[in-house]
């Protein structure tokens, strides 16, 4: 049963919630240097027609042929930008112009890298067949584990998927075996040289694996890599293997949803697009005036995503909705209009320390997760370290309200909204930072009462209050420099009638003083796996619902990642 599944179950309607990033140092730089060059690099350059697309023959092998896209080019013209409907369009009507123009026999299939510009190594599988079957894959190489899975199917009869299970950069061993529902299996072998990483990102982190029976299967997605390689996710195998590189361009995509047989994300700065199993991204849907940042969640047919609006002067404090099927784009919740008399005891940072996507403006609440579960929106402050429940949130004409809040009363003094905030229970490990706040379902728990889970990266610094206003009044615990200290996989038990929260587990992890995250897997329940990312201290782990380890993996950046989820790609790239 899927996450989305057993929230409906339980009368609830969507989940999602991750956080934050705009910090100081190199990753600000980093990352407002790509954008200015991309936007640059797109002003001066003309590009091609995106209808001058053509299927290309890429290489030869037997009786096997893989074909690419090409565009025809001058040599004053580049490629068209992937993520544009018209591209997008074009190479759609190529790659079906191409699989309807002869029949394609198991032993020599229609096979085609990456047809949609999207995923760098996805190899487009089709053929005709008399029968339904299952495409059993196992792809080697000379230097990396053997990767082996079952393909999606999504064609009735015959086969049609794409098959997610090259190493960029390596020569490929792929086998391919079919098993019809009726007849003799077939098996298709080649040798693939596939293509280098698009961001030049290395295809092997170290891994570390001390129980892999108990992995979860599928893919890690590891976003936001600061260094000179550029903003694309990359998916590793359980050991560390890369599988594929989802393309990004002028920001890193924030959160990568995987339901419903699509996958979801932002694919610029202002654009959110859809992709299908086969890399396909339709709809495409850019706003004007906004900039998206640090999280996005999916609600049915709804993404929910934190923004920033351009000339407001203030950055990271609004929540855009955005309809997947009309494209309409409306801002939800301004939370300047909710909590004005906090904001106006904030001040604005210097231009050096700004936004990092070049919205300069007063960051007073630094807002790094949205989540939404039933009529309730959940928003993580890092700035004020302050978890915010909102009433009323989700539709444009509404009236955001405070449901309740939980972090430091006194931050707020002086306010009046520190009647807001629940009563800790008990002596909880305070929040300080925290990202990735996340509503768990628990069936165990009595009406009330559930779990909100993060990652307390427990560092207690504000940038937009004089120090005087909140030193000596954090947690106890917390951190108050960047470097040194200890993180936490934090969860609490919120009893709303009560008017309570308290400690409910807590396990300390490597410490990163920003962004970082806790991403439950499967269905997204309290005795599900879960991935645990210590952004700053460059690594990531898969545990077990008591927090032991069963694998670590270490990455390299110049200064931090920004989020790692895992998805199993069940019926959508493996069966």
């Amino acid at each position: 049963m899927s996450r989305r599944d057993l929230l409906r179950s339980a009368g609830l309607v969507g989940l999602g919630g991750i956080g934050g990033i705009g910090l100081t140092g190199a990753g600000v730089y980093v990352r407002r240097a790509r954008r200015t060059a991309a936007k640059a690099a797109a002003a001066a350059t003309p590009t091609v027609d995106p209808s001058k697309v053509y299927l290309s023959k890429y290489l030869a092998d037997g009786k096997l042929t893989v074909c690419s896209m090409k565009y025809r080019l001058t040599d004053s013209q580049t490629e068209p930008a992937v993520y544009n409907t018209a591209t997008q369009g074009a190479r759609h009507q190529a790659l079906m112009a191409k699989k309807m123009s002869q029949s394609w026999a198991v032993d020599s299939p229609l096979m085609v890298l990456d047809p949609y510009g999207t995923t760098r190594t996805g190899l487009y599988v089709y053929f005709d067949a008399a029968t339904s079957g299952k495409l059993s894959v196992s792809c080697a190489t000379a230097s990396t584990a053997t990767f082996s899975a079952v393909a999606a199917n999504h064609a009735s009869k015959g086969f049609e998927g794409l098959v997610v299970a090259l190493v960029p950069g390596a020569r490929n061993t792929l086998t391919l075996t079919w098993t019809p529902t009726s007849g003799a299996k077939k098996v298709i072998t080649a040798s693939i040289p596939a293509p280098a990483t698009l961001s030049g990102y290395g295809t092997q982190i170290s891994a570390s694996v001390s129980d892999e029976s108990a992995l979860t299967p599928g893919l890690f997605a590891l976003t936001g890599v600061v260094g000179p390689q550029g903003n694309n996710t990359y998916l590793f195998d359980n050991h560390g293997v890369m599988r594929a590189e989802l393309l990004a361009t002028d920001q890193e995509h924030y959160h990568v949803v995987v339901e419903d047989g699509r996958l979801i994300t932002n694919t610029s700065s202002s654009q959110i697009s859809v992709l299908d199993h086969l890399g396909h991204a339709d709809p495409i849907i850019d706003f004007n005036g906004y900039t998206t940042h640090h999280d996005l969640v999916v609600v049915g047919d709804i993404v929910y995503a934190l923004a920033s609006r351009s000339g407001s002067g203030r950055v990271e404090d609004r929540v855009l909705r955005i309809d997947l099927n009309s494209g309409e784009v409306a801002e939800c919740v301004d939370l300047q209009k909710v909590l004005p008399n906090y904001e106006k005891l904030a001040h604005t940072r210097s231009t050096a320390t700004a936004d990092p996507y070049g919205v300069v403006g007063e960051d007073w609440a630094h807002l790094n997760t949205v989540q939404v579960v039933g009529d309730v929106m959940y928003l993580s402050s890092r700035e004020t370290s302050t978890i915010i429940a909102l009433d009323n949130a989700l539709d444009a004409d509404s009236t955001p309200s405070v449901r309740y809040m939980i972090g430091t009363p006194a931050l707020w003094k002086g306010t009046g909204y520190q009647k807001h905030f629940l009563t800790a229970s008990g002596s909880p490990t305070g929040n300080a930072g925290q990202h990735s706040v996340e509503r768990i379902h628990d069936p165990e728990l009595p009406a009330g009462q559930y779990y909100l889970e993060m990652f307390n990266n427990n560092y207690w610094y504000l940038g937009t209050r004089a120090d005087k206003d909140w030193k000596g009044i954090g947690p106890s615990n917390a951190s108050a420099t960047a470097t040194k200290g200890t993180s936490h996989w934090l969860r609490y038990l919120v009893d709303e009638k009560a008017g309570t929260y308290k400690e409910a587990f807590r396990v300390d992890v490597p410490y990163s003083s920003v962004v970082s995250n806790v991403f439950r897997l499967g269905g997204g329940t309290i005795s599900d796996n879960a991935v645990v990312h210590s952004g700053k201290a460059y690594l990531f782990s898969e545990r077990r619902p008591d927090g032991t380890v069963l694998a670590t993996y270490r990455y390299d950046s110049t200064s931090l990642g920004y989020r790692a989820y895992k998805d199993s790609f069940k019926g959508f790239w493996y069966a």
